[in-house]
């Protein structure tokens, strides 16, 4: 399996890395801190699953999501954001986002929103299904 991590903050990094390799054993993650960066070794990797927060410099977050839809339409993407709004989370799942995971959630639903967003389903966090 490969996953890309595109976030700019280290810590986040490292403990979203961790999890992607404890939740798929053997998972090779590559990590970027930006937009083109993600573009760049999406075109020079066969990517599994892409892990993309929404807060990255020089780039809005929904048009990220976009854009690399647009590049790479079948690679799913699961949003990891700060931001937990309705709207937001509709945003990224009408640019082409295949989950959205709010960062406060535990890890315990990353590593199940990876799973079905990897597999081809869909992920909602729990608020915004009722």
């Amino acid at each position: 399996m490969e996953v890309l991590l595109v976030d700019d903050q280290p810590t986040t990094v490292q403990v979203f890395a961790a999890s992607v390799r404890k939740t798929f054993g053997g998972a090779r993650v590559h990590t970027a801190v930006d937009l083109p960066e993600a573009l760049q070794i999406a075109t020079a990797r066969r990517l599994d699953l892409v892990l993309l927060d929404l807060a990255l410099p020089s780039c809005d977050g929904i048009e990220a999501v976009q854009r690399f839809h647009a590049a790479f339409p079948d690679v799913p993407i699961l949003v990891l954001s700060a931001a937990d709004d309705r709207e937001r989370i509709r945003a990224a799942i009408d640019a082409g986002a295949s989950g959205y995971m709010p960062k406060t959630l535990a890890l315990a639903a990353l590593s199940e929103a990876m799973k079905l967003v990897a597999s081809g389903g869909k992920y909602l966090p729990p608020q915004q299904l009722h």
